[in-house]
C-alpha cells in the first residue's frame, strides 16, 4: 500500500481564498493590514513584514481583535534590488501572516502548519517534499529539540530535520525588539520527483526553497544585544505569497504564474521579443511596474527623499530596461503601463487607475530629460576617448547626472568602447558609504523627513562649465541642528564625492547677505550648501 499525493493546482485568488478559509476555522481574526509606506516617526521607509504594527501585543498589551489574529500584508524590500530579474527576487511581495499573542506556541504551531501544507482539504502536498530547520542552540537559548520532536510527531522524518545557528534559525525585527528561535519550513525544488534519502537545507541547501518562517517571540533584545523573557510566548508566522502560488501552479519561477504572465505576454507583444530570450529585462520591468502601481496607488509620490526617491528610481529603472528592450517603446509605453495597472487593479484594488498611471508619467517626462542629456555628454566623452570610458567619467554620469549604467554600458558596447567597470564599482561603493554616513545624520528617528527634500527636484550642476553663476534660485533655506542650509535649482559649487572635496567660496543672497559656503553634500542629486 502506497499515498498518492496530487499537490493542489490554485489560482492566486483560490490560494488566498483557503489559507484565510484555514485560519478562520482556527479562530483567527482578520487584521487589516497597513500602509506600504511606514509612517514619518519610523526609521524605515516602508513596511516590510506584517509583525510590524504588533510589536505592542507581542510584548503583552491586549489586542482588540483578542489573541488569534491572520492577515495578508503587502511588503516592500529594495535592499536586494541588484537581484531583481532572477528566478525568486522581487521588490513587492505579499507575506501571509498569523500570529498568537501569547495563546497556542510551538506545539500547535507546528501541527496547524503541517496540516494547511500536507492536508488533502488544503494543499496536499506531498510530506516527502518537505523538510525543516530548526534553532541548534547557542550561549543565548538551547538547543530546539522541543520543536523539532513536534515535527517528528505529525510526520516529518529525522533526516529532513536540520539543527542550524542563530544566522538562520533566531528572527526579529531589528537590532531591538521582541525575537526568539524559529523553524522554517522548505519546499524541494531540486531535479527529480522527490529528493535523495538524507537531503536536507544544512547538507543540500540550494535544492530547497523556504515557504513559511514559524518564529516563537519569547525574548525581548535590548540595546547591548542582552535577551531577557518576555512576559508572554508569542506566534509570529510569515508564509511567502508569491513563492507558494508558482509552487502550486507548478512554474519554474513566480514570473510564469497568474501573478505575472499577462504582463510579461504584454510585453513581450509591444517589443516583439521573446520572453525566454530577454528574461532579466523583462522580469524587471514587470517587477518594478507592479511595484510602481502599488506605492502609487498608497499615496508615494516619485520625490528625491525617503519613499518617493526609491519610487523615483523604480520607475526610472524600468523604463531604461525597456528601452534596452526595444528603441521603439516612446510609440508603445502608455500602451503597455494601462494593460499592466488593469491586471495587477484585478489582484487589488486600485483607488485612481489614471492618476497612477499620470504619475508614471509625469516622472519619466523628467527622466528623458536626464536620458537626452546624459547621451549628449555621453558622447562628448566618446569622441574625447574612443577606446575606452574611463571609470571618473561614467560615475561622473551616473552621479552627478542620474544617468543609468546600464545604458552607459549598453551604448559603449554598440560602439565597441570598452569602460572601466572597476574604477566605476570603487566609486559607487565609497559613494554609498558617504551617503548611509550622511543619512544617519541628518535623518534620525523623530524627523518628519519630507519638511527638508520632500517635492526639491535635483540640483542642476553647471559648475564645469562656470564658476561664478547669479541666475541660480534659492529653492529652500533651513537649520538641522543648527546648521544652515542653502538648496538653489542650479550651483556650481562641486560637492564632496569620489575622494574630491567640495568647492568653497561665498553666496550672496538676494538681501545682500554674505555667506560662507564651509561644505557642500549631495543627497540623491539634491545639492546641500552648509554655510555660515
Amino acid at each position: 500500500m502506497f499515498e498518492l499525493f496530487i499537490m493542489k493546482s490554485l489560482s492566486s485568488q483560490e490560494f488566498r481564498d483557503l489559507r484565510n478559509k484555514f485560519r478562520e476555522s482556527k479562530q483567527h481574526k482578520y487584521l487589516s493590514e497597513v500602509s506600504l509606506i511606514a509612517d514619518k516617526e519610523s526609521t524605515a521607509m516602508f513596511n516590510v513584514a506584517g509583525m510590524q504594527q504588533l510589536i505592542p501585543y507581542l510584548m503583552g498589551k491586549p489586542h482588540e481583535l483578542g489573541k488569534r489574529v491572520h492577515n495578508i500584508q503587502r511588503c516592500i524590500r529594495t535592499v536586494d534590488i541588484d537581484e531583481v530579474g532572477d528566478a525568486s527576487h522581487l521588490t513587492f511581495f505579499e507575506m501571509m501572516g498569523n500570529w498568537s499573542l501569547g495563546d497556542y506556541f510551538k506545539k500547535e504551531s507546528v501541527e496547524r502548519s503541517w496540516e494547511f501544507l500536507t492536508s488533502p482539504e488544503y494543499l496536499d502536498i506531498d510530506p516527502k517534499k518537505l523538510a525543516v530547520t530548526v534553532f541548534q542552540g547557542d550561549e543565548n537559548a538551547p538547543k530546539d529539540e522541543e520543536t523539532a520532536l513536534y515535527w517528528e510527531n505529525v510526520g516529518m522524518t529525522k533526516d529532513r530535520i536540520s539543527y542550524l545557528s542563530a544566522k538562520h534559525n533566531r528572527w526579529s525585527p531589528g537590532p531591538v525588539w521582541p525575537c526568539g528561535p524559529d523553524t522554517e519550513i522548505f519546499y524541494r525544488v531540486g531535479a527529480g520527483d522527490l529528493p535523495p534519502a538524507g537531503s536536507n537545507v544544512e547538507n543540500d541547501e540550494d535544492n530547497w526553497m523556504e515557504i513559511w518562517n514559524n518564529v516563537f517571540m519569547e525574548f525581548y533584545r535590548d540595546e547591548s544585544g542582552t535577551l531577557t523573557k518576555l512576559k508572554q510566548q508569542n506566534v509570529d508566522t510569515g508564509m511567502w505569497f508569491e513563492r507558494m502560488v508558482k509552487t502550486l501552479q507548478g512554474k519554474e519561477t513566480i514570473y510564469e504564474s497568474d501573478l505575472f504572465l499577462p504582463v510579461i505576454q504584454s510585453i513581450e507583444k509591444h517589443t516583439i521579443l521573446n520572453y525566454q530570450e530577454n528574461q532579466r529585462r523583462m522580469r524587471i520591468v514587470a517587477d518594478h511596474l507592479r511595484t510602481a502601481i502599488v506605492l502609487i496607488n498608497d499615496g508615494a509620490m516619485a520625490s528625491n527623499v525617503w519613499a518617493g526617491y526609491v519610487l523615483r528610481m523604480i520607475i526610472r529603472r524600468m523604463y531604461y530596461n525597456l528601452i534596452l528592450l526595444s528603441n521603439t517603446v516612446q510609440d508603445w509605453y502608455e500602451s503597455l503601463f494601462n494593460e499592466a495597472i488593469a491586471f495587477f487593479g484585478q489582484q487589488r484594488k486600485l483607488t485612481n487607475p489614471s492618476a497612477i498611471l499620470q504619475a508614471i508619467k509625469d516622472e519619466l517626462a523628467q527622466f528623458k530629460k536626464t536620458i537626452a542629456n546624459g547621451t549628449k555628454l555621453l558622447q562628448q566623452m566618446i569622441d574625447k576617448h574612443p577606446a575606452q570610458l574611463s571609470g571618473k567619467d561614467i560615475f561622473m554620469l551616473y552621479d552627478t547626472y542620474g544617468f543609468p549604467i546600464e545604458l552607459t554600458r549598453e551604448i559603449a558596447r554598440e560602439k565597441g568602447i570598452s569602460v572601466d567597470e572597476i574604477w566605476f564599482q570603487k566609486s559607487l561603493e565609497e559613494a554609498r558609504e558617504k551617503s548611509r554616513q550622511w543619512t544617519k545624520e541628518m535623518f534620525k528617528k523623530g524627523i518628519d523627513r519630507s519638511k527638508y527634500l520632500d517635492g526639491v527636484q535635483p540640483t542642476k550642476f553647471i559648475g564645469y562649465d562656470q564658476i561664478i553663476s547669479e541666475s541660480q534660485k534659492l529653492i529652500k533655506d533651513f537649520e538641522v541642528d543648527g546648521q544652515r542650509v542653502l538648496i538653489f535649482d542650479q550651483t556650481p559649487f562641486y560637492a564632496e564625492s569620489w575622494g574630491q572635496t567640495w568647492d568653497k567660496g561665498k553666496i550672496i543672497l538676494d538681501d545682500g547677505t554674505e555667506v560662507e559656503v564651509v561644505d557642500v553634500k549631495k543627497y540623491e542629486w539634491v545639492f546641500l550648501h552648509f554655510v555660515k
